[in-house]
């Protein structure tokens, strides 16, 4: 168990204005209370080994309860189901909830493909010709919502691109709604991770508060953490497909059409499109849109920044005096200033306004 990995659960914060098929799903197994959003969910990882460790049994029935520091910890389907407070809602004169009758009947793998997956797609056959997979890119946002969620908090795996036969029959009962027993779900993970070796120690915060709602207590100083929350910006970026007709999240961008797929919106040029053009003449004739300048309050300012520039450069000098800074009289050589020459004559002027005023000159 030392050397094996945990796979940490998602909080999931949806609000009722954004996928509200989702959350009301979520609320009606009441997902959206521990399931989702323990209240301590900090994982230790010395208590959540040492679980494992003493659940493992190599001979007999799969255990459903273990003694972790003289207390005994539950993980039947009742009490996991009180205490993540989902319910198991029966039809009338059935024994079974909705998704386990759905499970023993044989699979619709067009019924399947028609609830999962965008338009035009659906499973991948495998090397005899039986359906093997579905790429994750071609589930729908509500799909692949799903997915993401159950990948970490109700049937758990580490591989994420696809989906095989039986996740998606898991997920479709997610979006078709069927009513499931969570705590056999998960009770049975439990169980075959314990007995496994390969596989990585899920349902990590799960078991650190079954432990410390029983009073285990562990003297561990470091922490895991969740993994990253499921709210509608991990949605938009991680989830939502483009071709999915039904579900449009407002805020994410389309992916950008290739320079060769996308049509070109511009007229090729021709030779008659020159001669359309305007005569020179006409150009010149067209009253000139630019603003009129002031010329005189241009050249003052023009003046204070030269002005500003020297102050700046007797300053340094007086600072430091250094031989790479230039003195004023190597700026005025080096730098070739306008000085008092006067600024273009417009027609509607006084000439009297062409020369420049210089306060130095008074």
């Amino acid at each position: 168990m030392l050397g094996r990995h945990i796979l940490a659960e998602r909080k999931v914060e949806i609000y009722h204005t954004e996928l509200d098929e989702f959350q009301g799903e979520m609320e009606r197994h009441n997902f959206h209370k521990r399931f989702t959003n323990l209240a301590d969910s900090s994982i230790d990882l010395t208590l959540v080994k040492e679980f494992y460790a003493n659940l493992y049994s190599p001979e007999g029935p799969l255990p459903k309860q273990v003694i972790i520091w003289v207390h005994l910890i539950r993980i039947d389907a009742d009490n996991l189901n009180a205490f993540l407070e989902t319910l198991m809602v029966l039809a009338e004169g059935e024994s079974l909830p909705a998704y386990s009758r759905y499970c023993r009947m044989p699979t619709d793998i067009r019924e399947i493909e028609a609830a999962l997956c965008i338009p035009d797609r659906g499973f991948i056959l495998n090397a005899e010709g039986h359906p093997g997979k579905i790429l994750r890119k071609d589930l729908t946002t509500l799909a692949q919502v799903w997915s993401v969620l159950s990948y970490s908090n109700l049937a758990l795996t580490s591989h994420t691109s696809d989906l095989t036969v039986d996740q998606a029959r898991l997920i479709f009962g997610l979006v078709t709604q069927l009513d499931m027993n969570v705590g056999v779900l998960i009770s049975g993970q439990i169980t075959s991770m314990a007995q496994s070796n390969s596989s990585r120690l899920g349902f990590p915060a799960l078991i650190t508060a079954l432990c410390r709602t029983r009073g285990v207590a562990s003297d561990s100083l470091f922490f895991e953490h969740l993994s990253q929350i499921i709210n509608l910006a991990y949605i938009r970026k991680n989830c939502w497909n483009p071709d999915d007709p039904i579900i449009i999240i407002r805020g994410a961008r389309r992916p950008r059409a290739r320079p060769t797929e996308a049509p070109s919106t511009s007229v090729a040029p021709h030779l008659a499109a020159t001669s359309a053009a305007p005569p020179l003449a006409h150009i010149a004739a067209a009253p000139s849109t630019l603003p009129l300048v002031d010329f005189q309050s241009f050249e003052a300012m023009l003046q204070s920044i030269h002005q500003g520039q020297i102050i700046l450069l007797q300053s340094l000098h007086l600072v430091a005096p250094l031989d790479f800074i230039p003195t004023v009289e190597q700026f005025n050589e080096w730098v070739a200033w306008p000085g008092t020459q006067p600024p273009p004559h417009r027609d509607d002027e006084d000439p009297a306004a062409q020369v420049p005023h210089h306060p130095a000159d008074e």
